[in-house]
């Protein structure tokens, strides 16, 4: 007869006494042995198949299918009971010390599969787990197991599973019942879902699970990418940088393998890393930074953990390893890179970015008492002076520092260089560091405005008022909305910028202003170039620095006689004639304060000529009229200023007759009719400061422009 393939199941009930029952095959002669309580040896032959692969049977031993689940092969001599007992669960049927017992006791098995259908092995397991199994369609292997030492019943499960693993299997629980599927297949399958970054946190039975793991101090990209190779063939992982989360689909086991790696490498970078600060005192950090970079890169040292931070500020360099020897080795160079140099006085170029080269000099040689590079032992140093004043030196008390021996006999020089705007400048590297700390605080982009105006002249004939004509405005509709939204204040009265008020009857004098809130100046200057009785004469941008003074004016150039000589032998009269402008000036000075609100310091001067002139000493010279007048104004930042109040009369001759009759001399007038009228005009100035930065320049100014 053919040797058959055994199907060996051994259980092992350790009682208190310690005896181990076990069930073993014999090579020659292949039984099953289970024993409950004494040993005892029952023999029975194992179906299975034989090497041509047809079933065979021992009819006299045949053993039928005696419980659900178990494999018809067990013998006629085993307890369904006993079974179930082997598992450590009392029965109803059970008597109370029976149940007492298995409460105290742990159960043990020995398994033993030689090349078993699976069919076989899942009933097998699940009459000692007592669980539930589906199997899919097509799911079919061969099993084999030997387990040399006793196995807790608890335990069984576990290995049923890591079984199925190295099969190409898994388990995925569904209701009351486990789900046998291929290992691809699972990953498609609902699992259960557990959170945590702890080995604790995840199922104990080895099966397909997804769990989610939050990480603390390190991006998921990054970890995704260590971990990602960890995981078995039917593992995934996914990053969710929002939540810095990872969420992994893998068996229990694998997932625990890879929570032991990121525990290991999610820690606190500031537990593990240690930091060196140092400051250095004879140069400056970038210096030392840039040499201690290529000191790095020649010993190949730059990748090995080491991180420079320099900090510009505060002239201060901190250095990050995770390596004590490493970072201490990095501290010895810095310190040799960081020492006196023993040669005088160096000569140093510092290109000055954002004011005149010339002010920062002079300010120096006001606090260092440079004059053509005189020697100083001891310095009293006095205050930083502006542009203006440096050369005129005001002695104030200040505290007197004594500088050492080497650098008091140093010569000291500043020149500047105009075409590059740069400082030259003659000094020991310790007295030149001192000089680069002021620099970098007085070089610095100041705050600019950029000032957007609009000069009008209003026809006010016909008015019974005084003032601007507000009533332009009132009549004009944009966006379906009147063009309300004044203020009307009066700097010289003192009056505050109300709102409300009926501005068709402005100041009955003098200069006044109006504020134009907000998004408002586009409507007011499609108002005023709409009528007829308003004359824009300039529409001037400019830029102006902080405290600087811009001037706009608008106005020609008027011929006048200087002076007259006559010679009485010749009788030739000769004059000299020189030029005289008459018109608009508009001089502005802003000053910005830390609201962005502008103080505008204005100055209007409105200029004119008399064409009659005055008679005087037989002739007649041109008569001028200047009205001058001086306010300072305060704006938030975008909103609008109007001034008004400015009058202004003349006389105009209109002609009107028969054409050439009316040209002809002497006869002329008798065939026209001439009409004179006054015209009265008021000047108004709108004017909008806008504040901007550096970046903000550029695109504020086309943002106006494109108004």
């Amino acid at each position: 007869m053919k040797k058959k393939l055994i199907l060996l199941l051994s259980a092992v009930l350790v009682i208190s006494s310690g005896y181990i029952n076990e069930v073993s095959a014999a090579a020659a002669d292949p039984a099953l042995q289970i024993a409950q309580g004494q040993p005892s040896e029952v023999p029975v032959q194992n179906q299975g198949k034989g090497a041509d692969g047809k079933k065979e049977e021992n009819k006299a031993d045949a053993v039928p299918n005696v419980i659900k689940g178990l494999p018809p092969n067990l013998p006629k001599s085993i307890d369904p009971q006993k079974l179930r007992n082997l598992r450590g669960r009392a029965k109803d049927g059970a008597s109370a010390s029976q149940k007492k017992q298995n409460e105290n006791e742990t159960s043990y098995i020995i398994l033993n599969f030689d090349n078993a259908e699976l069919k076989d092995v899942i009933n097998t397991i699940g009459s000692i787990t007592n669980e539930n199994f589906i199997l899919s369609p097509g799911i079919d292997a061969r099993i084999t197991i030997h387990s040399a030492k006793k196995i807790p019943v608890s335990e069984v499960m576990n290995v049923f599973e890591s079984v199925l693993e190295v099969n190409g299997m898994s388990l995925v629980r569904s209701g009351e019942f486990f789900k046998l599927v291929s290992a691809s297949a699972a990953k498609q399958k609902p699992t259960a879902v557990s959170k945590g970054n702890s080995v604790d946190s995840v199922s104990e039975a080895d099966r397909p699970i997804t769990h989610i793991i939050p990480v603390q101090y390190i991006p998921v990209t990054e970890v995704s990418n260590v971990l990602k190779p960890l995981m078995s063939q039917i593992g995934s992982i996914a990053a969710n940088p929002r939540n810095n989360l990872l969420i992994v689909n893998d068996n229990a086991s694998s997932i625990k393998r890879l929570l032991i790696v990121l525990r290991e490498i999610d820690v606190n970078a500031f537990e593990n890393t240690r930091m060196f600060f140092f400051q250095p005192k004879y140069s400056d950090v970038s210096t030392i930074t840039d040499e201690l970079t290529e000191i790095l890169n020649a010993l190949n040292l730059s990748s090995e953990g080491i991180a420079l931070v320099p900090i510009d500020r505060i002239n201060s360099l901190i250095i990050f390893s995770a390596s004590p020897a490493l970072l201490q080795t990095v501290e010895g160079w810095v310190r040799r890179l960081d020492e006196e140099i023993k040669t005088g006085q160096n000569i140093y170029v510092y290109p000055v970015q954002n004011v005149k080269a010339q002010e920062i000099a002079d300010i120096l040689k006001t606090l260092y008492e440079v004059d053509g590079g005189t020697t100083r032992t001891t310095s009293t140093r006095k205050p930083a002076a502006t542009a203006k004043t440096a050369k005129t030196r005001q002695p104030v008390q200040r505290r007197t520092t004594t500088r050492t021996a080497k650098e008091g006999m140093s010569r000291l020089e500043i020149v500047t260089f105009e075409p590059t705007n740069s400082l030259v400048i003659l000094a020991p590297p310790g007295i030149y560091r001192e000089m680069v700390k002021t620099i970098q605080k007085i070089d610095i982009y100041p705050r600019e405005v950029l000032i957007e105006a609009i000069i009008a002249k209003v026809d006010i004939s016909d008015a019974d008022e005084r003032g601007i004509r507000w009533s332009i405005l009132h009549n004009i509709s944009i966006d379906n909305r009147d063009v309300t939204g004044l203020a009307r204040g009066n700097p010289a009265l003192g009056l505050p910028i109300t709102d409300g008020l009926d501005l068709a009857s402005g100041p009955t004098g003098g200069l006044s202003y109006f504020m134009l809130r907000p998004g408002k100046f586009a409507a007011v200057i499609r108002a005023l170039a709409s009528s007829s009785k308003v004359d824009i004469l300039q529409s001037p941008r400019l830029l102006v620095r902080d405290q600087e003074e811009a001037s706009i004016e608008v106005g020609s150039d008027v011929p006048i006689a200087s002076s007259t000589t006559s010679t009485t032998t010749t009788d030739t009269l000769t004059q000299s004639i020189e030029y005289r402008s008459v018109g608009i000036k508009l001089k502005i000075k802003p000053t910005i304060s830390e609201e962005r609100t502008v103080v505008l310091d204005l100055e209007q001067e409105v200029s004119s000529v008399d064409e009659e002139g005055r008679a005087v000493g037989g002739f007649t010279y041109p008569e001028f009229q200047t009205t001058l007048t001086k306010t300072s104004i305060v704006v938030p930042d975008e909103q609008g200023i109007i001034i008004g109040g400015i009058m202004e009369d003349s006389i105009g001759k209109s002609y009107e007759g028969i054409p050439l009759l009316s040209s002809v001399p002497l006869f002329g007038p008798l065939f026209r009719y001439t009409k004179e009228r006054s015209d009265k005009t008021e000047l108004i100035i709108i004017i909008i400061p806008h504040v901007v930065s550096k970046p903000g320049a550029v695109r504020k100014s086309k943002e106006i422009s494109g108004k």
